[in-house]
């Protein structure tokens, strides 16, 4: 059953910093060192300081900022616990669409519980990390992207918000993010009850809620942990599984380190089960576009040097992708792992980090290839959400940068206190 809480958030005092979009950022895992330079110059209280500072001992400059922020006020803390409902206007395709959410704590449970389901793997550097972090500053600086499944929008209902939203900025790429706190207990218990028989799936944010889940096991070990402690909840931003605001992007493949590939030679290997055809840049967009349920791929090596490959062999994912469920073996990007990844390419999944990088945008993964500074990219279509929600239904895990879901929740809105002496 999903224990979900309200809590007392931290933020920014809007009579120190008037324009929250001059210190927002990215989640800390989309800041690249050059995106991080960027904040540090933008604002001198920008979010960075505290998710990802830019110090030689990182975690120690954050708990300091953190309480130094506080001091000066910069940072307040609201009076009563609250569910925060999050509107994030976007533009795709040409329209502006909204993805509504809420945040909120979330009791956090081992995945065997099945409470919590997961739908991809992740890695333990990351981890490390943000559990350092949590030590040195008993603070969730970052939520993690939930879905819940209510087709019949019983919660966004309860949720609806009124009047002019408590917060209010815009992004770096132009995503405006509202926010109210909705405090009424009534509207509290009535959601906290419409969610309690849901199975929740990690979206976005893996890493964070393991890290999550770690922190709580640490604390165990050392001593009695209250049930109703703060560190045994997760900040996290919650969205239906029904929103139409609901978006995911594909995440492209580049390849690197390959051994002075014959690309004619791997095509007419990929060919025992593709379909291969090849195309010229200008159409390798469209041609995915149009195949988005036929298991159909991008092969670019170079400026229109391009193969479209279109899965042929069925049988052969069923041989090569063992021991998984048919929803797994449906997935576009199990087949392009296994199939093309693994045994064409010869890349294993212990060599993935060594081999393969990820790209959101299209045009860029092409120019990156034409520059030299790739070898190769397998371009391919989103995961759906219907597809994340079956598989993590039968306890798989994803290959890691299989959905990439749009807008990312920026950090810097709103934040909870871990700390030993919190409760929620």
């Amino acid at each position: 059953m999903a224990d979900i809480r309200p809590f007392r958030g931290w933020r920014y005092n809007p009579l120190k910093v008037s324009d929250l979009s001059q210190v927002i950022t990215q989640p800390y895992d989309k800041i690249s060192k050059e995106l991080q330079q960027t904040y540090i110059a933008r604002h001198p209280n920008s979010f960075v300081h505290l998710i990802l500072p830019a110090a030689p001992d990182p975690y120690t400059y954050s708990t300091t900022t953190s309480k130094l922020w506080s001091s000066q006020l910069v940072l307040v803390r609201d009076a009563q616990p609250a569910i925060y409902v999050l509107h994030q206007d976007f533009e795709m395709g040409g329209q502006m669409r909204t993805r509504k959410s809420f945040v909120a704590a979330i009791r956090v449970d081992e995945f065997e519980k099945g409470t919590v389901l997961p739908h991809e793997r992740t890695l333990s550097k990351p981890k490390a990390d943000r559990l350092s972090l949590l030590r040195a500053t008993s603070k969730d600086y970052e939520q993690i992207f939930m879905l819940y499944d209510d087709p019949t929008g019983l919660v966004d209902r309860a949720l609806t918000p009124t009047g002019e939203p408590l917060m209010k900025a815009t992004d770096d790429y132009g995503v405006v993010q509202k926010v109210w706190a909705i405090t009424e207990p009534a509207k509290l218990a009535s959601v906290r009850k419409a969610l309690t028989d849901k199975v929740m799936l990690i979206a976005d944010g893996h890493h964070r809620y393991e890290t999550a889940l770690n922190f709580r096991q640490e604390m165990e070990r050392e001593g009695k942990v209250p049930d109703d402690a703060a560190l045994r909840f997760k900040a996290t931003a919650f969205v239906n599984m029904s929103d139409p605001g609901l978006v995911i992007l594909p995440t492209h493949r580049y390849l690197f380190g390959l051994s002075s590939p014959k690309w004619n030679e791997l095509v007419a290997t990929i060919g025992k089960w593709f379909e291969t055809r090849p195309v010229k840049d200008a159409e390798v967009e469209p041609e995915l576009a149009k195949a988005r349920t036929d298991h159909v791929f991008a092969l670019h090596v170079g400026k229109n040097r391009n193969w479209m490959l279109r899965l042929t062999d069925k049988s052969a994912v069923e041989q090569l992708v063992k021991d998984h469920s048919a929803d797994y073996r449906d997935l576009d990007v199990a087949i392009l792992h296994t199939v093309l990844i693994e045994h064409v390419f010869g890349v294993s999944p212990a060599q993935i980090e060594d081999h393969v990088a990820y790209e959101r945008n299209l045009a860029e993964t092409m120019n990156k290839v034409n520059s030299g500074r790739y070898q190769a990219a397998l371009l391919m279509n989103p995961t759906r959400a219907d597809q994340v929600q079956k598989v993590a239904a039968h306890g798989e895990r994803m290959p890691q940068k299989s959905t990439d879901f749009y807008p990312k929740f920026v950090s810097g809105l709103v934040f909870m206190d871990i700390g030993d002496i919190e409760r929620l």
